[in-house]
């Protein structure tokens, strides 16, 4: 998980904001963000705008869990899916 993570206790979750320079690669990253809850079964809120995303995962127990602590990794890596692509593209 990476450092952008901010860790509240009341009631416990975690919470990140996503900048991006193309609307594209934002809907990239959110079709990532769906794809890994539903894999997980566990659903952040997410609000979005044309270059950012702030995504918060509430906690379903009275602490952050693993399920939560698993979900903000693969938020993460699919965030780093979709810049990494736009990076490539950008070297071509």
């Amino acid at each position: 998980m990476s450092g952008r993570w901010k860790s509240k206790k009341k009631p416990p979750a975690l919470d990140a904001r996503f900048d991006f320079d193309d609307y594209e690669i934002l809907r990239a990253f959110l079709d990532e963000v769906a794809e890994e809850a539903d894999r997980l079964d566990h659903h952040p809120n997410i609000s979005f705008g044309r270059d950012r995303v702030s995504i918060i995962i509430y906690s379903t127990s009275d602490e952050l869990s693993d399920i939560d602590h698993a979900l903000a990794k693969a938020i993460d890596d699919g965030y780093d899916k979709v810049t990494k692509n736009e990076a490539d593209l950008n070297l071509s």
